[in-house]
């Protein structure tokens, strides 16, 4: 991927995306994926649509085997964490760099660039996300390196299932649209 663009979060969700099928967590419920859009209404009808459903079938489907129904209560719970950060991400942030811009030249001044790098135009987006991903499953998901594999195995399952998924909506919308 070419160098990160500012203000791209479809480049940190390409990025976040590939890393969390690298490096899925045990915890995942399904294949990844990352949708951005500007209208609150079509965000809203995806998340019902692709979040809140499924947790209600599958909480319906462990009520009837006599399990507790956990699925709604964590897709509210992640929804929350999710809006934590909305005033952040849908707010255009300029921020004044002098302070950063008289570091940088400090820092080169004292030929110590090699050591301290603090020019975030350098910064490598891909390693970064992937560290980042890597930390969120190790500190946050408490994801140890030996279930890796097994999650990597888990995570191409949900991808055939969810292609397969795929295709039997499409099958089934071009049915319904050839008997008009």
């Amino acid at each position: 991927m070419p160098k990160f663009q500012r203000n791209r979060w479809k480049d940190f969700g390409k990025l976040s995306k590939k890393y969390a099928i690298e490096s899925p967590t045990k915890h995942a419920m399904w294949y990844p994926g990352f949708t951005f859009t500007t209208s609150r209404f079509i965000h809203n009808v995806a998340s019902a649509m692709f979040h809140f459903l499924p947790a209600f079938i599958v909480d319906l489907a462990l009520r009837f085997k006599g399990g507790k129904p956990i699925m709604m209560k964590l897709t509210r719970r992640f929804e929350r964490a999710a809006k934590t950060g909305e005033f952040f991400t849908v707010n255009e942030w300029r921020f004044h760099g002098e302070n950063m811009q008289q570091l940088a030249k400090s820092v080169k001044a004292a030929n110590d660039a090699n050591n301290f790098n603090v020019d975030i135009a350098t910064l490598d987006w891909d390693n970064y996300v992937q560290q980042y991903m890597l930390g969120i499953r190790k500190y946050i998901l408490n994801d140890s390196p030996d279930t890796l594999t097994n999650a990597r195995s888990r995570i191409s399952k949900f991808y055939w299932m969810h292609k397969s998924l795929q295709a039997i909506i499409v099958f089934s919308l071009v049915k319904i649209l050839s008997r008009r």
